[in-house]
């Protein structure tokens, strides 16, 4: 047992960021839940990471083992480019437990977690949906802003960035985000090393080809 907590049903103990498994099915249904289709990695495509231990799967779950919080993070390894660094690509709370203050807990674990098991990685990039987008309906753009408060919450700062992420949804634009990350000691991250970051996330992570104007307009736009 890690943490306790209040919910309507009563006591919950939590167990926070065990290690999951591609043949481990819970998570799927809050992942669905929680992300719209242009952002959804295609399924087959993630277990097949989880296997290959490129992605990694940490769940908090109750004194029943029912999961009540996930996050899928890919691992950016040492060659064949540096830097080395994980991108949180994943996080979601079952939607009955939100509010609770499960994801806090399950995300400030696994930071430390993720920052004992990778020392030498200069830290954890999430992506998140652009907050400065024009043309959001209020709703839309409320849960937007929380969202990025929650994980400012939590320490992770803001890279300055016009970042956008590819959508996963075929002929679909590129979907305009934010960048912000945690890091794991007092490196800063320079205009160099935020180049190479990028880079990394668009053609290992979404498998764009070096030359995609994507990345170039990303880059650009680093100061």
């Amino acid at each position: 047992m890690d943490a306790v907590i209040e919910t309507k049903h009563g006591r919950k103990s939590l167990h926070v960021c065990k290690d999951g498994s591609a043949e481990n099915t819970d998570w799927i249904a809050i992942y669905e839940e929680a992300f719209p289709p242009d952002q959804r990695q295609d399924l087959d495509d993630l277990k097949a990471q989880l296997q290959a231990g490129s992605m990694e799967l940490d769940e908090t779950r109750d004194q029943d083992n029912n999961i009540l919080c996930m996050t899928i993070t890919e691992v950016f390894r040492e060659p064949p480019s540096l830097p080395t660094f994980l991108l949180a690509c994943y996080t979601a709370v079952v939607p009955e437990m939100r509010g609770l203050g499960i994801g806090s807990i399950h995300r400030t674990k696994l930071d430390g977690l993720l920052a004992q098991e990778y020392p030498n990685y200069i830290g954890i990039v999430s992506e998140i949906e652009s907050t400065f987008e024009e043309g959001i309906a209020p709703e839309a753009m409320h849960i937007r802003v929380k969202r990025k408060a929650f994980f400012m919450k939590l320490g992770l700062v803001p890279l300055t960035i016009d970042y956008y992420f590819p959508s996963y949804a075929v002929g679909e634009k590129p979907i305009p985000g934010e960048l912000l990350w945690v890091p794991f000691n007092d490196t800063e991250i320079d205009k160099s090393m935020l180049t190479g970051v990028v880079t990394r996330i668009y053609t290992e992570g979404y498998g764009l080809d070096s030359s995609h104007p994507l990345i170039e307009k990303v880059i650009k736009s680093i100061k």
